[in-house]
């Protein structure tokens, strides 16, 4: 009974703790801590780190959202003559430290390309013309996150339109046609196919240095942080241009302070990317912003430039702009982020002004491929991407102090949801592939452990029996004629005189346990005669209390009548051959057929397996009391202990290669202890 209830409990135990094992080696989200500074000459913006070369050299860089590689500025020319007339005393430390290819060993080169070539690539429809060196380098995220092999990286030496280096989420590979069509994997591609993330998926705050105490950025694989941001039910899906994916339909543009008025009429749709660090909208809502805000556009930079006198203004004024957005140009979901007018307040510095001043980060666009929110709207959105299912969440922000992260993994989509679009849900309560996965495999090595364990159970139960078979005393049988009537080593009568000549006999001298009997005339009585043997058993011998007659292989007295067969005639005086009878009647000594024994014949005792023969061993008269070695025999299949350690078996049919031996019935057991 123990054993049917503890088995299937400690297998129900093992197998939830496999399941449990193997979910806790499953890939998490990956969350990245912010740099900790807020840097950039067109920000201030909250940086990330990244580890790139061998050895790492660590670069900070701002996220870009719409990049597929990572792009860092390079160290010989970074912050030469050839990019600023007049450098920075500062330059390296500004620009997020430099990256010198000449010191990493891991750097394979691929030649000098353009980040956009024919209105096609990286925010080539905003006009960005960049030449890089290009190379695939090991590449790590943050300070301890995970690193990775042969990663696309663009060295980049101008300061415009990249000041500070970028990495890319994107998960689109990186092709270079003029190498044979050579497909680099993005990097979050490479760490989802490597099992270091669940899936192919991220959400990014820009972070905000006018709220609370300085909120940096965040930035998490697979996963969202629901303490940073506000729910709401609008669930966006991808556009088709892998360039220009994360679309959303901007409804409406409101502002409120000294009056209220609408900035934007007519929906349209609109780009993330926190590339760029603007907002580029049509011509008309440009006009509105001008009004409503006084801007005024600086030809020569082409920023709205805004003096302190103004800044003060527009920052007491406590004005807000809302931005409505849908999935749908009309009705639908929505969901409305709100930016303060401290998140338009930005700095401009060189070289994109000669001299440090604020600005607004308003662009206007030619055309309906330019609109976009870059990344001083990200500063109040929360934006979540799952390039597994094509959907994304826009999400307000929320500004707690001292608010508790709260990660909720992105789980990979299920390869048998059907074609809804959402490949069933991104909420990190339902099992994913890994979990099911550790289930499965958990419940095969249970499966396994069940066998092992049962099969272990029934070989020990088998052990112990066979060896019970063998070793275990047999039990007492029942009385019987064969018990009660023999076979009987005659004794000397009770009354024989004292002065009687007894033919000496091999076994006349022993009892049942080795020792040698003498008689009295005095009767125990059977209980207290059982009791004395039991006593007697554990120091090495049983005598016969009384000291009568020598007790029966049974350990009792002989009940027939001494020189009497069992028939009750009396026994014939056999002496030896040709010799002349004794006057005086002796008994014979014989064993069960009528073979005589001798007193001092050497007798050779057969034994089974490997036990030696035990040759010329003279037991009887004298010799059997002083003798090291003694003979036990039994009825019962019983071992006796000896003075010897050793303790063996004799077989009942074993052959026995003496010129006489006894034999008894064909029941008996014959059992044998010899001492050394």
């Amino acid at each position: 009974m123990y054993y049917r209830s503890s088995i299937p409990l400690s297998i129900g135990a093992v197998g939830l703790l496999v399941t449990v094992c193997m979910a806790k080696d499953e890939p998490k989200p990956l969350v990245i801590p912010a740099s900790e500074y807020f840097e950039g000459n067109d920000g201030p913006w909250s940086t990330f780190n990244i580890r790139v070369g061998t050895p790492e050299q660590d670069i900070r860089v701002l996220v870009s959202t719409a990049s597929p590689q990572a792009m860092v500025p390079l160290s010989e020319i970074g912050c030469s003559e050839q990019v600023f007339t007049t450098v920075p005393p500062d330059c390296a430390v500004s620009r997020g430290n430099l990256f010198n290819l000449n010191k990493s060993s891991s750097w394979i080169d691929l030649g000098q390309y353009g980040i956009n070539q024919n209105g096609v690539g990286l925010e080539a429809n905003l006009g960005y013309s960049q030449n890089a060196q290009w190379g695939l380098e090991h590449m790590g995220i943050g300070l301890t996150g995970p690193s990775l092999e042969n990663q696309t990286v663009a060295g980049i030496a101008t300061a415009k339109p990249f000041y500070l280096g970028i990495f890319g989420l994107n998960n689109q590979p990186v092709n270079f046609t003029v190498m044979g069509n050579h497909t680099s994997p993005s990097f979050i591609t490479t760490l989802k196919h490597q099992g270091k993330i669940p899936s192919v998926s991220w959400s990014y705050t820009a972070g905000a240095k006018y709220r609370l105490k300085q909120v940096y950025g965040q930035l998490i694989f697979s996963g969202y942080d629901t303490s940073r941001f506000r729910e709401n039910s609008v669930s966006f899906t991808m556009a088709e241009d892998i360039t220009r994916d994360l679309v959303v339909s901007l409804q409406s543009i409101s502002y409120s302070g000294s009056d209220s008025r609408t900035l934007l009429s007519d929906p349209i749709d609109v780009f993330i990317d926190s590339t760029d660090p603007n907002i580029w909208l049509p011509e008309e809502a440009c006009n509105a912003f001008e009004e409503a805000f006084g801007l005024t556009l600086d030809d020569t930079s082409g920023l709205y430039l805004v003096n302190d006198t103004q800044r003060n203004r527009l920052l007491d004024s406590d004005a807000r702009v809302s931005f409505r957005l849908s999935d749908v140009k009309t009705g639908g979901d929505t969901v409305t982020v709100t930016l303060p007018y401290a998140a338009f307040d930005l700095t401009a510095e060189a070289p994109l002004v000669d001299n440090s001043t604020h600005y607004f980060p308003l662009k206007r666009a030619d055309n309906s491929t330019q609109y976009t929110l870059g990344r001083m709207f990200l500063q109040e959105a929360y934006l979540s991407a799952d390039y597994e299912r094509k959907v994304f969440n826009v999400s307000a922000c929320v500004w707690n102090q001292g608010a508790q992260e709260n990660i909720v993994m992105i789980t990979p989509k299920d390869p048998r949801a059907d074609g809804d679009g959402n490949g069933g849900s991104s909420s990190g309560s339902t099992l994913n592939g890994g979990t099911i996965a550790g289930i499965v495999v958990g419940s095969f090595l249970g499966a396994l452990l069940i066998i092992a364990l049962i099969t272990i159970f029934i070989l020990r139960k088998r052990r112990k029996w066979l060896k019970a078979g063998f070793s275990a005393a047999a039990p007492e049988p029942k009385s019987s004629d064969s018990v009660i009537h023999g076979p009987v080593f005659n004794s000397e009568s009770r009354s024989s005189p004292a002065n009687a000549v007894l033919t000496p006999s091999p076994f006349a001298g022993l009892s049942a346990a080795g020792t040698r009997s003498t008689a009295t005339d005095e009767h125990t009585t059977s209980s207290a005669r059982d009791s004395m043997i039991r006593q007697d058993a554990a120091t090495g011998g049983v005598k016969n209390i009384d000291g009568g007659s020598t007790p029966e292989l049974d350990g009792h007295d002989t009940l027939v009548r001494p020189d009497t067969e069992l028939d009750g005639h009396e026994i014939e005086s056999v002496g030896n051959p040709g010799s002349e009878p004794s006057p005086q009647r002796v008994p014979g000594v014989f064993e069960l057929p009528g073979t005589e024994v001798r007193a001092g014949m050497n007798r050779e005792i057969s034994t089974v397996g490997d036990l030696p023969l035990f040759k010329g061993s003279k037991v009887g008269g004298d010799q059997g009391r002083d003798s090291q070695r003694t003979l036990s025999v039994s009825t019962i299949g019983t071992t006796s202990q000896g003075h010897g350690s050793a303790s063996d078996l004799v077989s009942p049919s074993s052959p026995t290669s003496a010129r006489q031996t006894w034999e008894g019935p064909p029941t008996a057991a014959r059992s044998q202890n010899v001492g050394n």
